[in-house]
């Protein structure tokens, strides 16, 4: 029985030219970057073609692309980077919205035991952020704003522009954790940019182990890992090679075939939006009715556990998701969902749907229907109804 893929929001397969790209440099094409051999320059060559890549698909310099080992490696840098640069005597200010991902709030808290302080902004019900709440919680000495493009968990998207803008009026630089929509997603314009971003290559099917951070010229961070020159010295450690290579030609399939993998996968997202709105009781949808992530459809189902369905959903050979990739497996309750105000107990139920490439015709209409039939079989065992 064939598989069908629902989570490309935690983690999508590499796509076969990807795969071809990142071959040769498993094999015989092996070698570091930092090598003045011949093998060295292919090496060296193969990562600045990578970089350029990434770079157009950002629509920045190459040189303003530093590679990282993940996503989570690169908001760390990102954060604790720009606070380090300022140096020991001054102990800034710090703002991200409260539904960021852990490596980005645990950072934070990192950051405010060493002295800085944090603000954490509210959202509404649909995980919004209000311009104007920004405004004010900017302060004399704000020295970032970290805000993610988009919610992997509740597929809202933000007004990523008009946040850069009100930032920007005041010199405070943004910081943009586009781990979900980049490559699926255009980029804001000239001048409403963020000035540092992190993206990574396996949620638009690319490998994983891999990351970057761009860095707009300018702005000054220190680095994490010490002890070499690589990556204009602010990430030391050889190169992943082959890994790099495979994040280029991904960044290349993803600037050519933007809207019409986005277009595929929203037209999937909301034919099983339709479908269970429809004809199953109990669903409660999150996140923005309209701005969302392309394929992502996220909800709660009333009285219901998630690990309970996600299980059935296997057993079903459907691939689902729950919360963050990054805190399902811990257990814990979405602070993303207590949020934007879920009650916790209805929250227990969270599902995210997101489809891509994978999926085919009808895998929506499937979806529903095995759903709807797990929902029964669960509440007649259920000893509350």
């Amino acid at each position: 029985m064939r598989r069908i893929y629902l989570d490309h929001a935690s983690t999508s397969p590499p796509d076969p030219e990807v795969r071809r790209a990142m071959l040769p440099f498993l094999g015989e094409g092996f070698g570091s970057a930092s090598s003045l051999s011949a093998r060295g320059e292919r090496a060296r060559r193969a990562i600045e073609e990578s970089r350029a890549a990434i770079a157009d698909l950002l629509r920045a310099g190459a040189e303003e692309i530093i590679f990282t080992g993940s996503a989570s490696e690169a908001n760390n840098l990102a954060l604790k980077g720009i606070a380090q640069a300022c140096g020991d005597k001054r102990r800034g200010h710090l703002i991200a919205p409260a539904t960021e991902h852990i490596s980005i709030l645990h950072p934070l808290k990192t950051l405010a035991r060493q002295g800085f302080r944090v603000t954490l902004l509210p959202v509404d019900r649909h995980g919004t952020i209000d311009p104007d709440d920004l405004r004010k919680a900017l302060a004399s000495d704000t020295i970032l704003v970290s805000l993610a493009h988009a919610s992997p968990e509740i597929g809202t998207v933000q007004a990523l522009g008009a946040l850069c803008r009100v930032a920007h009026e005041r010199e405070i630089p943004v910081h943009c954790d586009a781990t979900a929509t980049a490559g699926c997603l255009p980029w804001p314009g000239a001048g409403d940019r963020p000035d540092l971003v992190t993206l990574t290559p396996h949620l638009f099917y690319g490998p994983q182990g891999v990351g970057a951070l761009r860095v707009r010229r300018g702005v000054r961070i220190a680095p994490l890992i010490e002890g070499g020159i690589q990556e204009s010295g602010l990430r030391a450690g050889t190169e992943a090679l082959a890994a790099i290579a495979g994040f280029g030609a991904a960044a290349r399939l993803a600037a050519s075939r933007m809207t019409e993998r986005a277009d595929r996968a929203a037209a999937g997202a909301e034919r099983l939006r339709r479908a269970l709105l429809e004809r199953t009781d109990g669903i409660v949808l999150t996140g923005h009715p309209t701005l969302r992530i392309p394929g992502h459809l996220s909800l709660c189902v009333r009285g219901l556990e998630a690990e309970l369905m996600l299980r059935a959903l296997d057993d079903a050979c459907i691939e689902a998701a729950s919360g963050s990739s990054c805190t399902t497996a811990a257990g814990k309750p979405s602070h993303v969902l207590e949020a934007i105000g879920v009650d916790p107990v209805l929250a227990r139920g969270a599902l995210t749907f997101s489809f891509g490439e994978t999926n085919r015709e009808g895998d929506a209409e499937t979806v529903a229907d095995s759903l709807r039939a797990i929902l029964k079989r669960l509440r007649e065992m259920s000893p509350l109804d």
